[in-house]
């Protein structure tokens, strides 16, 4: 892959000789009149998108509509795409969604609605099966309101991971994923048992930087969450924050225990930092998220270091046998102010199609549909996802980040008080009570203690099976 810039913003291209195979859906004749269209695509950058990219050449000589990808840094990619969208001027075509932002985006009305493209036979080649999709996976991923926004690239929990041949190398064998085995004390007394910086080996890479802790800090809160309690991480059905607790207290006690592994400087440490560190052969575990460990852990061309030496499990469950739920995902949704919206939905179909997706596996991409995690391709190539089909079906919860606008300012709060107690500004305790006022402000701003209100949003994730059900249904 290499880089040019235009209009002031990286943008990718890739060679097509990386992918040659043909493509097999029919075009359509209402396609064939978009020969000449050209679109624009907003990204971060990930590996999952590297890896999806490749397969742009192939589009274009196909349908020849031209694709042009900007890419920025993922700690920057919000406010530029929230600049972009509310600036309405459709400079670009349609965006990459993180589940996280979803409420933020649809309700702002940045996009645009996509059943009704998913339904046109006109547009839409036949054989594309959005059922094919896990229900939990597109709805999760892209639904709002009951309405369809986005179509997801992939979709998986995160996780940590580990290096099997160093634990070998000490004396124990790690666990299977999901094994009751593996909770918050194994992992610490693993990482310390390994943990030896004077020989370049960290006990575990964490992340702590304040951006982060809405996605690395996370999996510990519900971890730490008794039976009783889960549901009401953060809001109570009325509502209420609820996050100035004893559970809340010890989980950020706990991932503020990591730090005994780290670094005097790596209080800003963000998902790069980590993963340098452990690409390198310098910490015997890091985090994860499921649609990056091909990119950053198993790719023997540029991880010759660790591809091939890691166990990938999930986070551990807390000390009353909770273990986190998490659903994260990127997907592609149309701008409302798109000039080329016929062509931009060529693109997301045929990118997100069963053949693609299945084959762009190979390279990193991560499964959305049940034929990619059954095809043999997955199997091949990254066989760490199998062992989560039955979890992305049944057990994954897409609203463990509350589905609401306020979602961002949240996550922002978290991390900014999480990260004063890494820092030994303020202790645990201070730190849940600042939570809990910061975001009760953030819910009063957002109207939700009007006095009579009766139109509150629902809160899903008291009753997952809103999200079961099959993915033609949404509007």
């Amino acid at each position: 892959m290499k880089y040019i810039r235009i209009g002031g913003a990286m943008t990718a291209t890739f060679a097509l000789s990386l992918v040659t195979a043909p493509a097999v859906l029919a075009q359509t004749e209402a396609q064939k009149a978009l020969a000449g269209a050209e679109i624009r695509f907003l990204q971060p950058s990930m590996p999952q998108f590297a890896a999806l990219g490749k397969f742009i050449p192939e589009f274009e000589e196909k349908y020849g509509i031209k694709v042009i990808v900007d890419e920025v840094p993922f700690d920057q990619y919000r406010q530029k795409s929230l600049v972009e969208m509310q600036q309405g001027t459709g400079t670009y075509d349609f965006y990459a969604v993180d589940v996280m932002w979803l409420a933020e985006y649809a309700a702002a009305g940045f996009l645009d609605p996509l059943m009704p493209y998913v339904k046109n036979p006109d547009l839409t080649e036949e054989g594309y099966d959005i059922d094919d999709f896990l229900p939990r996976v597109i709805s999760g991923t892209g639904v709002y309101n009951d309405t369809l926004y986005t179509i997801p690239l992939g979709a998986g929990p995160v996780g940590t991971t580990f290096r099997a041949d160093v634990a070998e190398q000490a004396g124990f064998k790690l666990p299977e994923r999901f094994s009751p085995e593996f909770n918050t004390q194994y992992m610490f007394d693993a990482a310390k048992k390994v943990n030896n910086p004077e020989s370049g080996m960290i006990g575990f890479a964490n992340i702590p930087g304040r951006w982060f802790w809405g996605v690395t800090y996370l999996p510990y809160l519900y971890a730490f969450q008794t039976p009783e309690t889960v549901g009401n991480e953060y809001l109570d059905k009325d509502w209420k924050v609820t996050i100035n607790n004893q559970n809340t207290i010890d989980s950020i006690d706990y991932f503020v225990s990591l730090k005994e592994f780290m670094p005097a400087d790596s209080a800003n440490w963000g998902i790069g930092e980590a993963t340098a560190v452990y690409q390198q052969g310098g910490a015997f575990g890091v985090w994860n998220y499921q649609d990056f460990i091909k990119g950053f852990f198993e790719d023997p061309a540029t991880q010759a270091a660790v591809a091939g030496k890691n166990v990938h499990l999930h986070t551990p469950s807390g000390p009353h046998g909770v273990i986190d739920p998490w659903f994260g995902a990127w997907s592609f949704g149309m701008s409302k102010d798109s000039k080329n919206k016929a062509a931009t939905w060529t693109f997301i179909q045929w990118i997100t199609s069963k053949e693609i997706q299945e084959r762009a596996t190979e390279f990193g991409a991560g499964p959305s549909r049940h034929s990619t995690y059954k095809s043999e391709t997955l199997a091949k190539f990254q066989p760490w996802w199998l062992p989560v089909y039955d979890f992305m079906l049944k057990d994954t919860n897409p609203d463990e980040r509350v589905r609401i606008p306020e979602w961002a300012e949240i996550s922002d709060i978290m991390g900014e008080e999480g990260n004063r107690v890494w820092i030994g500004e303020i202790d645990s305790a201070t730190a849940a009570a600042n939570m809990e006022t910061r975001m009760t402000a953030a819910m009063k701003k957002g109207g939700y203690y009007i006095p009579g209100r009766t139109d509150l949003p629902p809160q899903n994730w008291r009753d997952l099976t809103y999200y079961d059900r099959l993915p033609s249904q949404w509007k």
